[in-house]
């Protein structure tokens, strides 16, 4: 697998290092990228790697914008590793994860959120005093304030500094506890605990964090607890992982009081993976290697969203009346289905022609037709990377000076009075009740299809012009049929295939898909019929038209 490691701006930090390391050792490529120009690599991560793991810990230099990372690479389909941008914003904004731990019943120290400068302090709120602000992450802007006088006076600070809402908190004395959690098949589970020997009374500074630890990390040892405080832990920190809609893994830090209550002081959505970190080292003492746990961590993301997508663009070959054609079909175009190719096979293109195919994906249509003989292939499609595959494999192919590439929505691309002899078409026809992706084809399926039949007269030669369309039972063959004898004189079912599907098959596509199928059986709207054993069959049909009706 290729997977893309987002890391904060500069050259890759030890974390994203360590990541790439851990993926090397399982076989799989890193592809690095800076956060800054996320903006431009998102399209890139997205469909040129299996899945993408974020790490940044800022974007333009504000904890506030970190999850507008994973946004921008969710909007370009990327598979992300860990929790999605909505979960992420949550856990980052330490105000709102005080309200949702509190209506799940996790303990969180007492305090307020103050938005202005000026704001009094409850008199309640005694110190000493935790002052955080809202959205940022290793301790900056973090202070422990002694009295009042030294809250308010830092509080002005941080407001100036920051800009944005400001948490204080009572301090709670204790032990510093890291519960680290991995999701598996059945659920969060929580790994051992961690205990930072960082003293009772102290807490985790910036400049701390920073501070580059040794070969062994003497300031953190598993925490010894009681099996009451470890079943109350892990409890807490189960709740904790799903209250916030978090994903794959993710690290708590809280407080241990002296009289035995945890508090949970953060939530962190996207913990280091460096391998002293306090994850790796939870890991570590359930048995897990660091390989392991990158494995691991992968493995509840495959979980998903399926099994690692091909990202490389794949090689296939066909075997045309004309000889075989080579293809390349990138990631975001399909491959071309045993239906196409059929139809490659039976076009009535002669030399001399000119054809226009609607939605060409890989381009093998257009190709089939430049080498039956005509003289010029208009190819039109709205997905840029079927643009691209068509005109890059009309070149490799021998017939890129034949095959013009368009880009537009079926007729849009075209201008007024070019009538072709030959218009190809094989459009999205699923039927679905809501828009759900490439494949639909509206209510019933016909969407597209009428669509074309309706633009066809117009850019068809009169006397001579065919339409070839491939047309699936599926989509409401007598409304289909009944449009094509209105536009054409003659109408002929040229060839016709099976085809078998499972339900599962179009449940994955929606939930819900296959129950709609049966509806629009059930009123004649679609056409498939039974095959046992839970498989059903539609049929492709092969469609040839002609004689224009004025």
């Amino acid at each position: 697998m290729r997977i893309g490691l987002v890391h904060t701006v500069g050259s890759p930090c030890r974390c994203a290092e360590a990541i790439a390391e851990g993926l090397r050792a399982l076989g799989h490529d890193a592809v690095f990228a800076d956060s800054e120009e996320i903006e431009l690599r998102a399209f890139e991560l997205a469909s040129q790697t299996d899945l993408v793991i974020d790490h940044t810990d800022t974007f333009r230099g504000r904890g506030l914008y970190r999850p507008l990372i994973r946004l921008l690479l969710e909007a370009q389909g990327a598979r992300i590793v860990g929790s999605g941008s909505s979960a992420l914003a949550l856990a980052d904004n330490k105000a709102a994860t005080k309200g949702r731990f509190a209506e799940t019943g996790i303990p969180t120290p007492p305090g307020i959120v103050m938005s202005a400068k000026g704001e009094e302090l409850p008199k309640w709120l005694v110190p000493p005093y935790v002052l955080k602000p809202a959205y940022e992450h290793m301790s900056r802007g973090l202070h422990l304030a002694q009295t009042q006088e030294e809250a308010r006076s830092k509080l002005a600070g941080i407001f100036e500094r920051f800009r944005q809402p400001i948490i204080v908190e009572t301090f709670i004395p204790g032990r510093e506890i890291a519960v680290s959690v991995l999701e598996g098949p059945d659920g969060p589970e929580v790994l051992p605990p961690l205990e930072w020997l960082i003293g009772g009374r102290g807490i985790f500074t910036q400049a701390y964090k920073m501070t580059e630890p040794g070969p062994e990390r003497e300031d953190a040892v598993q925490a010894e607890l009681t099996e009451r405080e470890l079943s109350e832990l892990r409890d807490l920190a189960c709740r904790a992982f799903q209250a916030l809609g978090l994903r794959d893994y993710a690290r708590f830090d809280l407080r241990l009081s002296p009289g035995g209550s945890f508090f949970f002081l953060e939530a962190n959505a996207t913990p280091s993976l460096e391998p002293l970190e306090a994850l790796s080292l939870s890991a570590r003492w359930s048995g897990l290697s660091y390989t392991a746990l990158v494995e691991r961590i992968l493995s509840s993301a495959l979980r998903r969203y399926g099994v690692a997508r091909a990202v490389k663009d794949q090689g296939i070959r066909v075997d045309l009346p004309t000889g075989a054609v080579y293809l390349e079909v990138p990631p975001g175009v399909h491959q071309p289905p045993a239906s196409t190719i059929f139809l490659a096979g039976l076009l009535d293109v002669r030399k001399g022609e000119t054809v226009l195919e609607l939605g060409c994906g890989s381009g093998i249509l257009s190709i089939a037709a430049a080498k039956l003989g005509a003289r010029r292939v208009v190819a039109t499609d709205v997905n840029p990377e079927a643009l691209s595959a068509t005109f890059r494999n009309a070149q490799a192919n021998g017939a890129g000076d034949l095959v013009e590439v368009r880009p537009g929505s079926w007729y849009e691309a075209l201008e007024g009075g070019e009538p072709f002899d030959v218009i190809i078409a094989t459009p999205p026809q699923t039927p679905g009740p809501t828009p759900f992706g490439p494949r639909y084809g509206g209510a019933d399926g016909t969407k597209h299809l009428l669509d074309i039949l309706e633009g066809a007269p117009g850019f068809l030669e009169p006397a001579r012009g065919r339409l070839w369309m491939l047309a699936i039972t599926l989509a409401n063959p007598p409304l289909l049929w009944q449009a094509l004898r209105e536009k054409f004189r003659d109408v002929s079912l040229v060839r016709e295939t099976e085809r078998i599907f499972e339900a599962a098959e179009y449940e994955a596509v929606e939930k819900g898909l296959f129950d709609y199928l049966l509806k629009l059986r059930s009123e004649k709207r679609s056409e498939f019929s039974d095959a046992g054993d839970g498989r059903f069959v539609f049929r492709n049909q092969v469609i040839r038209a002609s004689g224009v009706r004025s």
